[in-house]
């Protein structure tokens, strides 16, 4: 019988949100594949080309990597020290970990407030972009923020992890 409660709920959650998010960096970088094709195509294949498209690919590639981010912490693919870790032993280990993810969680923490700020002032500003789109700049801007907050969530979660039994 499948486990209910609490605990339960908040683990099927958590993996949705890790779904959700793993499949949102991909189909960001897909489709910032795909459009990119298509500017070359049009561009050595008919001669024309839009530079919005550029932009956009751009954009496309900073949301997914900003998002990817927190996935990377998630699967411990981050830069770290493993050699220390295997000196340190189990306890010791755990507690660089913490102290790790602390020292990162502080600079995610102003990552998303140096991102909230930029995007907030993009759009006090009305900043557009520079093409022929005249798109608002501030929701790409956002990326900053997001990440910033997604990588903070993470990084929360991976405290825990740490520390959880097992």
């Amino acid at each position: 019988m499948p486990a209910t409660g609490p605990r339960s709920r908040v683990r099927t959650l958590l993996r949705g949100w890790d779904i959700l998010c793993d499949a949102a960096t991909g189909l960001l970088f897909i489709a910032g594949a795909v459009f990119m094709f298509a500017m070359v195509v049009t561009r050595y294949g008919f001669a024309w080309s839009d530079p919005s498209v550029e932009i956009i690919v751009r954009y496309f590639m900073i949301w997914g990597t900003f998002i990817g981010i927190s996935a990377g912490m998630r699967y411990g693919v981050n830069i770290r020290f493993t050699l220390i870790e295997h000196l340190l032993g189990d306890r010791g280990t755990q507690i660089l970990q913490t102290l790790a993810h602390i020292a990162t969680l502080l600079i995610a923490m102003a990552l998303a407030v140096s991102g909230y700020t930029l995007a907030d002032e993009t759009m006090m500003f009305n900043e557009v972009m520079p093409t022929a789109l005249r798109w608002p700049v501030w929701p790409f801007h956002a990326a900053v923020f997001a990440g910033g907050v997604l990588l903070s969530l993470q990084l929360i979660r991976s405290i825990v992890d740490v520390w959880r039994p097992g």
